[in-house]
């Protein structure tokens, strides 16, 4: 994932000179996003999530501008074990803020990276859903500091509108339960430029 975002950074990096962009003062983003949330218990086990994902975009220069990125995640089951059910879900908001950079490479596209730091609130009951136990984290809830590192494209889709084709952001969440940086979220959605 480093990599990812290495090459990502790398490559905005060099498209910048070339781009030609009538930047826009405020971008609003709003989509679904799924959330790979690593491991809570710590064996490998982990949470995949669906949600959303919302964010706006103030624009101060040519190419930089900064992000406000709110989300939500979800993750709920009934797992058997036995003769018994156990309810199994799983929260994850995050609240983070920062710096991003972008370019118009081409009349029809546009790529971005951003780095976001903020705070997470993860609350996993009944633990089943990693491990296996369904008394190993109870309603157990961790709140704390958060970090996504990423960027995406977005394609033009009217004046004012743009498809997010993808978003993706390594992302580190607080957890009591083990749950941070083994974590990767993907988006999409609509872009409103105004």
């Amino acid at each position: 994932m480093v990599r990812f975002v290495t090459l990502l950074v790398v490559s905005i990096a060099l498209a910048l000179p070339l781009a030609a962009q009538d930047t826009p003062k405020v971008e609003v983003f709003g989509g679904y996003q799924y959330l790979h949330a690593g491991s809570f218990d710590g064996e490998g086990d982990s949470a995949n999530t669906n949600g959303w994902n919302t964010s706006a975009t103030f624009n101060f220069a040519k190419y930089l501008g900064v992000v406000a990125d709110f989300s939500g995640n979800y993750r709920k089951e009934t797992v058997v074990s036995g003769s018994n059910s156990y309810p199994a879900t799983v929260r994850i908001y995050t609240y983070t803020f920062g710096p991003q950079a972008s370019a118009k490479v081409s009349e029809n596209f546009r790529i971005f990276a951003h780095a976001l730091f903020g705070a997470a609130h993860v609350r996993p009951t009944g633990c089943v859903i990693f491990s296996g136990s369904p008394d190993e984290c109870g309603s157990g809830s961790a709140s704390g500091f958060a970090m996504m590192i990423g960027g995406g494209v977005d394609a033009k889709m009217t004046k004012r509108s743009d498809l997010r084709i993808v978003q993706v952001d390594w992302v580190r969440l607080p957890s009591e339960f083990g749950a941070q940086s083994s974590n990767v979220r993907v988006s999409t959605g609509v872009v409103f430029r105004f």
